[in-house]
Formats: C-alpha cells, sequence, structure tokens
C-alpha cells in the first residue's frame, strides 16, 4: 500500500511541475504586436482638376484598415481610385488588439487654364462694374473681393431705387455671398459675381454718400400743386417731379453762412412744403447774386460726383431733423439751420430749425446759421 502510495506522490508531482512551467511560459509570453503598414501611395500624386489618382497599400496584422477622405474601410492590401477637386492629403488608419498605427499620402490638383474673375451689375441702371486687375487666376488662388469701384446705382427701377449691398454668385442670391473685401479660394472654374440690391429705406446711405431721410413712395409727378405767395400767387406744379427720395449730405457746408440779401424780397423763394426746396434754391440763385449764401454754397456743391444739391426748404429741413437727427444719425449739431424757405410777408426773414430743440422760427437772414445741403433722386 505505502509503495501505491509513493507512485501516485510521483505521478502527482510530475503534473503539478508540468502545469507550473506550462503557467509560467504563458506569463512570459510576448505580446501581440501593432499593425505594420508596408506601404501607401498615390500615383500619380499631382493630377489635373478632373483626372483621377490611385491610391495602394498593403497592411501587416490588421484588424481593421481604414482610409479617410471617402474612402473609408478597405482590405489589408488593395487600389482605389479616388478624383479630389482640390489638394488633398488621405490618411490610411491600421487598428489591431494592440493599438494604431498610420499613414498619410498627398494628392496635389492644379488647372492647366487660368481662371476669370467677372463681376454683373445685376439689373443696375448707371456706373460701371469693377474689374479686377489680378484675373485671370490659377486654380486654388485666394480672390479678395472688390467693392462698388464704378459707382453702380440702381435708380427708379419699375419705381424703386436700390442699394448695393454686397455680391453673389448666383443672380438671386442663392449661393456664396461675399461683401467688399471678403476673401474666397478660387475653384475649378470661372466665376461670376452678381450685384446684390435692396430697396432704399430711411437712414440708408444714398448714391451720394448722404443719408436718405424722405420716401415720397413712388416716383410719379407730384399730385399737389405749390401756391406762391405774392407778388407772385400763380399755383405751380414742381418742375423736379421724378424723384422720390431725399438724401442729405453727409455732412454740413461749414462755416456758418447768411441766407443772404437781407432787406430784398426774392420771388419764389417761399415755398415751404416738401418738394419745394430745390425750386427755392433755384429762386434765391436767380434773385440775389451774393456769392457765398446758404443756397449758393448748396447749389454749387460738388460731392461724391453728384452737383445737383440745394438748400431745403422748411418742411424737408423738419424731415431732417425727425427721420435722422432724432435717431443720431446725420452727425447734426444741436444747433440753428438754416431752410430755403422766406418768411412771407416779412422779407427780411427765412425759416431755421433747432436741431436742439426742433423748434421751427423764422429770423433775420443777415444772421450766420449751420447749412446742410441735399438732393433729390
Amino acid at each position: 500500500m505505502k509503495r501505491r502510495k509513493r507512485t501516485y506522490f510521483k505521478y502527482f508531482s510530475l503534473f503539478f511541475t508540468i502545469a507550473v512551467l506550462i503557467l509560467i511560459a504563458g506569463c512570459n509570453g510576448t505580446s501581440p504586436a501593432t499593425p505594420i503598414i508596408n506601404s501607401f501611395s498615390a500615383v500619380p500624386s499631382t493630377i489635373n482638376v478632373g483626372e483621377s489618382s490611385t491610391l495602394s497599400w498593403s497592411v501587416t496584422d490588421a484588424t481593421s484598415v481604414t482610409i479617410d477622405n471617402g474612402v473609408g474601410s478597405v482590405a489589408l492590401s488593395g487600389t482605389t481610385a479616388v478624383s479630389p477637386i482640390t489638394i488633398t492629403t488621405y490618411t490610411l488608419t491600421a487598428t489591431n488588439s494592440a493599438g494604431s498605427v498610420t499613414a498619410t499620402t498627398t494628392v496635389t490638383v492644379t488647372v492647366s487654364e487660368a481662371l476669370t474673375i467677372t463681376y454683373d451689375g445685376n439689373g443696375n441702371t448707371a456706373g460701371t462694374v469693377p474689374v479686377d486687375p489680378l484675373s485671370p487666376y490659377q486654380y486654388g488662388a485666394t480672390v479678395t473681393v472688390l467693392g462698388n469701384t464704378g459707382d453702380l446705382t440702381r435708380i427708379n427701377d419699375g419705381g424703386t431705387s436700390y442699394r448695393l449691398t454686397g455680391w453673389n454668385t448666383e443672380a438671386d442670391g442663392s449661393s456664396a455671398y461675399y461683401t467688399e473685401g471678403s476673401t474666397f479660394i478660387m475653384g475649378a472654374s470661372n466665376v461670376i459675381l452678381y450685384a446684390q440690391w435692396t430697396p432704399y429705406v430711411l437712414g440708408d446711405i444714398g448714391p451720394a454718400g448722404g443719408y436718405i431721410f424722405y420716401d415720397k413712395g413712388n416716383y410719379y409727378k407730384a399730385d399737389f400743386r405749390i401756391v406762391k405767395a405774392a407778388p407772385d400767387p400763380v399755383p405751380i406744379t414742381p418742375t423736379y417731379s421724378d424723384w422720390r427720395y431725399l438724401e442729405a449730405a453727409p455732412s454740413d457746408q461749414s462755416p456758418k453762412l447768411e441766407w443772404g440779401c437781407y432787406g430784398e424780397a426774392i420771388s419764389g423763394a417761399d415755398g415751404t412744403a416738401v418738394g419745394t426746396g430745390e425750386q427755392n434754391t433755384i429762386d434765391i440763385e436767380t434773385g440775389c447774386t451774393t456769392p457765398g449764401t446758404a443756397a449758393d454754397i448748396c447749389a454749387n456743391l460738388s460731392l461724391s460726383g453728384y452737383s445737383d444739391w440745394f438748400l431745403p426748404s422748411k418742411d424737408e429741413l423738419n424731415l431732417m431733423y425727425t427721420n435722422l437727427k432724432l435717431f443720431g444719425v446725420g452727425g447734426f449739431a444741436d444747433i440753428l439751420y438754416w431752410s430755403s424757405s422766406e418768411f412771407y410777408p416779412l422779407y427780411l426773414n427765412a425759416w431755421v430749425q433747432s436741431f436742439g430743440s426742433g423748434t421751427q422760427f423764422n429770423n433775420t437772414k443777415n444772421i450766420n446759421y449751420q447749412v446742410r445741403a441735399v438732393r433729390a433722386f
């Protein structure tokens, strides 16, 4: 019996020793290696727009392989054609339980022909479109969008006037929108930039760089008549009825000026209504030849390419106060401004307005007050 027990113990010891050796061998084994990317390339590496390049790769010991930029999951080795439209770097990622490794290859895209930038007025009624001195461009070049260098305007188009707000690659404004000084990268085809327009509203910058302070609502002839005071009481209809908007100059016409011709009655210069300022100014220029008066400075003003300025009437001046000054637009001072409306029957006086309080009153024509010219369009 003792001998049998010794035999069992001997075999048990042998099996135990073998198990321990197996366990030790397992603990000391090496970990799986990370994947190996044998190769990853693009041939050709430079293509023209519309051509293709072939990506080729070979990977060892990976459980998954992916390529970005739209290629996706791929086999451990293979090829695929790609047709990028701009320079593109492709990244291959090989993964297994030990980790991931990456490799990259780049396809450069060129355009064999020069590409042009063209500006389109898109309904302008005057002015010229910008011309880009750097056009034509190469593919991938940076383009800086120009401003309204040719003074494009869109006046009385179907009864409305518009201001230019920017440019778009579609005439209807449905695509990429750009403002002056913005940039974009030249693509693979020629580009047309269409002017974008929006109707004028009060407070907008007008065609001459001033401020819109009145909108008559249409370009039809005036449906009112101006009744002139004695000694010329014959009713007249304004001759300058082909306008809809009134625009104030962007700044005062300094220094302060006299209304002029103190003590002299100026025939016809007593219109006070909206729409009478231009005729008042014409009448003052005809009846008062003194240079440098408030009306004379306005009548001879040339600003931003426009020379059709005049001294506003009493009611036009008030609209400048209510629609601009009260909203902090136009840079008006809190002082008195001349109108072109002579005060009847006291021809020594003309109408003025305080842009501090809004009060209108008449005062003698030999006093120096501030002047702001306006124009109709």
